[in-house]
């Protein structure tokens, strides 16, 4: 079965029903090509936690929104 491709707002969505488990990514950045990114998000500190080359770094909702909400996500289970 293809993955599909999901929202920005599906992606925070599915990363805050798996708390602390930490999922790569692919961005897609069209003509199918896709940038690898690393999140999770952290339940303690109510964050989500992003990363292209570690450490990871703390990230509100709304800069992720900002940065990235109307990009489209493929969860690599």
């Amino acid at each position: 079965m293809e993955k599909e491709w999901i929202t920005t707002s599906e992606l925070l969505g599915f990363l805050k029903s798996h708390p602390n488990d930490e999922f790569t990514c692919q961005l897609y950045l069209g003509y199918r090509l896709g940038s690898t990114h690393y999140w999770y998000w952290d339940s303690q500190e109510r964050m989500f936690m992003h990363t292209r080359d570690w450490p990871f770094s703390p990230v509100s909702e709304s800069e992720v929104l900002k940065w990235y909400g109307r990009s489209r996500w493929r969860i690599e289970l």
